[in-house]
Order: structure tokens, then sequence, then C-alpha cells
């Protein structure tokens, strides 16, 4: 079965679905909330409920997912299961009513195995869930499946042509997996003889279906071949509790392989499931970005720009603050051109960029002269920062341009002595103009005798004086 990816993320899975618009998302697009577990998510377009696919498209190959199969029949329920029937084997008295309820209780945890397997569960079942009083008429249907499939044997042979047998008994080995996951899942013996049903999920997997019946073949046919090699060396009275717990063990493992293949397939088969753990939503504040950027990242994609600016202005409505949705609402300002809205909207985001992120801040200033040369903060610290960040980039020009004349423009601002040094440093080390950065330490020292970078100042008088001597 084919895998349906995100519409917009072409490399995602699509885990929902929206009917009317005929959308299909991935969780790329669709967050879920952790506050609200039990919301519902809406189609960022139409707003109409989402159709939930489950695993459908993200469940890996169970063919790729073998060790995971032969280490969940190592968990501790299993073990104590596999552990329970090598005991029984080598204890438990000749009674007929004994073994019908041993194997009972087998047959109930075998298709507890593939029911939790077929839910996404990776934790085995508890041996004490094979106690409970519910399931045991499991182990009478199964064995009418099986007396059926014995039935259909022999006939066949009593047609005294080789070819008809092995027809049957190669039909039979191919049905009977099927057949065991339909009474498994349904708990109904008309289930797990119904063509249809049956059919239904031989069709759900397609040609996969053979892969994994060779797989059941070759995993049901092991612990006779384990039995077999130790044989020679170890007597009856530990060999049989050994093969026992082989049984045990492997039949584990090959109920975890089918009820995993139900779960793989869940699309075709009419139902939807998360693997446990894949489904993890986020606190509230994390959900509403998340949520906010998905939506305009589809409307942006849908050609609907004006959607997009509208849904990241009422989320920072109701976020003024969150630096990722102000950093996107600036990105789409600045790259569809609204020259007023963005210049308007850097008068709060550059201040919050410069104070979180100031790289950002940088961007964002070289964006906002794009549409006004002369651009220029109306806070002294933020130019004092994005002046920074521009150094950091080589970008000197930009940076001294927001540091010229700052003490005029910001009379009142504390830290001049600090932006100035800065400015100087750009001057000597960016541009190579020791005249100008001179006169800016020379302003420090006249104007700010007491500031604690005067030491700092004079270090860097020293390497002008060296910079200027060999010229």
């Amino acid at each position: 079965m084919d895998k349906t990816l995100c519409q917009y993320h072409p490399t995602q899975p699509a885990t929902w679905h929206c009917v009317p618009c005929q959308r299909h998302y991935g969780d790329c697009c669709i967050p879920l909330n952790a506050d609200v577990p039990d919301d519902s998510p809406t189609c960022p377009l139409c707003r109409g409920q989402l159709t939930f696919l489950g695993a459908a498209n993200t469940a890996q190959p169970f063919w790729e997912r073998l060790p995971q199969f032969f280490s969940y029949g190592l968990q501790a329920g299993p073990l104590a299961f596999s552990a329970l029937l090598a005991l029984a084997g080598l204890f438990m008295p000749r009674s007929l009513v004994l073994w019908i309820i041993l194997l009972s209780i087998a047959t109930k945890y075998f298709h507890s195995v593939i029911e939790a397997s077929s839910e996404g569960v990776r934790e085995a079942p508890s041996l004490l869930s094979a106690f409970s009083g519910e399931g045991f008429s499991l182990f009478f249907k199964q064995m009418a499946v099986f007396l059926i499939a014995l039935g259909a044997l022999w006939l066949a042979a009593d047609f005294n042509s080789e070819s008809i047998f092995w027809v049957a008994n190669i039909a039979i080995v191919l049905l009977l997996p099927a057949s065991i996951i339909r009474l498994a899942l349904s708990k109904e013996l008309g289930a797990a003889l119904s063509p249809d049903q049956v059919g239904e999920v031989i069709k759900a997997m397609g040609w996969r279906y053979l892969i994994l019946c060779a797989f059941l073949f070759i995993l049901w046919q092991s612990p006779g071949y384990v039995a077999w090699m130790l044989s020679s060396g170890l007597p009856k009275v530990v060999l049989m509790p050994i093969a026992t717990f082989l049984f045990g063990y492997f039949g584990v493992v090959m109920c975890s392989m089918m009820g995993y293949a139900v779960f793989q397939y869940q699309g075709a088969l009419g139902f939807a499931i998360a693997e446990e753990g894949s489904q993890q939503g986020l606190p509230e504040g994390d959900w509403r970005r998340r949520k906010a950027l998905a939506e305009a990242e589809i409307r942006l994609k849908e050609g609907q720009s004006d959607g997009a600016l509208e849904t990241l202005f009422n989320a920072l409505q109701r976020d003024p603050d969150d630096l990722r949705l102000n950093e996107r609402y600036h990105q789409l300002l600045y790259g569809l051109g609204a020259r007023e809205r963005c210049l308007r909207h850097l008068e709060h985001y550059l201040p919050l960029a410069a104070r979180q992120t100031p790289p950002l801040a940088a961007t964002a200033l070289l964006n906002g002269r794009q549409f006004k040369a002369d651009f220029l903060p109306a806070d002294a610290l933020v130019c004092e920062q994005v002046a920074a960040a521009l150094l950091d980039r080589h970008k000197v020009r930009e940076a001294l341009s927001l540091l010229r004349n700052l003490h005029q423009r910001f009379p009142d601002y504390p830290d001049i002595p600090r932006a100035y040094l800065l400015a100087a440093r750009g001057f000597a080390e960016g541009l190579g103009q020791l005249e100008s950065a001179q006169k800016l330490l020379t302003f420090i020292r006249t104007r700010y005798p007491a500031s604690p970078l005067l030491e700092q100042v004079s270090a860097l008088e020293g390497t002008i004086a060296r910079l200027g001597a060999s010229r």
C-alpha cells in the first residue's frame, strides 16, 4: 500500500485528512495541545474537523522490525508465560481438563499479544492478564478453526491426488494467519471463517502478506529445529521444558508480528490508531505558536498571503513578545513588500530581537533599510546591540551608521562610552580609519573621565598607535 504524504511537506507522512478540502496533513502542520488532549484538531483552511489517519502512513514496515519482535518476546510478561508453559510441561499431571485449561490460557495470551500489537502498544501483556475471566472461549473457537483446516486437508488427501493435496496444504498455510488475526481482533468464530473478512486482511497487505507468511513459517519451525539440535546432548527431562519454553517464546514473537502487520495496514483495514508515544502534545504557548506558523505557511502555499498575514497578526495579538512569531511576521511582510506595515512592525520587533537574538535584529534592520535607507531604531540600547551584531557580520558601515552622533540623539543614554568604544573598534579594525577611531577615544576620555572603560580605551589606543607606526 502506497503511503500518503503531507500536502505541504512532501517528505512527511500524512496523519490527518480533511474530507471537504481533500487535503492531507502531517504532524508538521497539525500540532496537538497537551493541555487539551481530547480536542479534535480542525482544518487550517476550512476549520472543519479533521479525520485521524493513525499510523497508516507512519508505521515502519514489519519486515524492518524483526529485532523488535524478538526483543518483544524478552519482556517480563512473555518470559513468565513461556516459563509457565515449561514448568507445566514438566510437572503438570496428565489430566485432559488441566491441559485444556492450560491451552486456553495460552491461546488467550497469544491472542492478547496480537490485539495489543495491533494497537501499537509496545509493552507486552502481563502474565496475570492471561488468567482474567474473559476470553477463555477463544481456545475452543481457535480449535474449531484448526479442526476445519485439518478436515479440509483430510478431504484433499482423500482425492488421491498429490497436486490437490499440496494446493490445499499451501492454501491453508496462507489463510491461517489472516484467520487467526480475525479471531484475535473480533473474538468471533464467524469472522475467522468468513472468506470476506479473512480476504480483507490479505487484500489490505497485498503481496506483502506473503512475506508475513514466510516469516511466520520460519518462526513456527524454529523451536523444533532448536530442540532437534539440542536433542543429542541433553536428556529428555531437560529438553522437554526447553522445547516448551521455546514454543511459548516464538509463539509470542509470531503473534507480535501478526499484530503489528495489522497495525501497519490499519488504513486499509478501516481503523486509525497512533503508535504508543508517537503523538506528543505541546504546552499551550508552544502549541499556539506552532499552530499559527503552520497555518500561515499553508495559506501562503495556497496563495493566500493576506490570510497568512492575518493569522500571524492574530497570533501576535495574543502573544506579542513571541520572538518566533514576530520573526516570521517580519519575514512575510518584507517578502511581500509591505513597506509601511514592515517598518511599523520593526518598532516592536527590533527591540525584542535585539534583546533576545541580536543577529535576527541585524537582519531585520538591513531588511528595513531596503524600504527606508536612513531607518534608525528609536532606542539607544537597540542601536548599540544591533551595531555589535552587524560588526560581527562585517557590516561595518551599517553598524557605524547606528552609532553616529549617538550622544546627540540620546543625550541621556548612560552607556555612550561603551557604544563609542564599539564604534572606535569598527573604525580601526573594520575600516582602518585610525584617525576617526582616535577621535572617538579622545571624546570618551574628555567627556567621561570616570568611566570604568578607560582601561579598554587605553588598550585600543595602544593598538591604534602600533597600527599607525606600521604604515
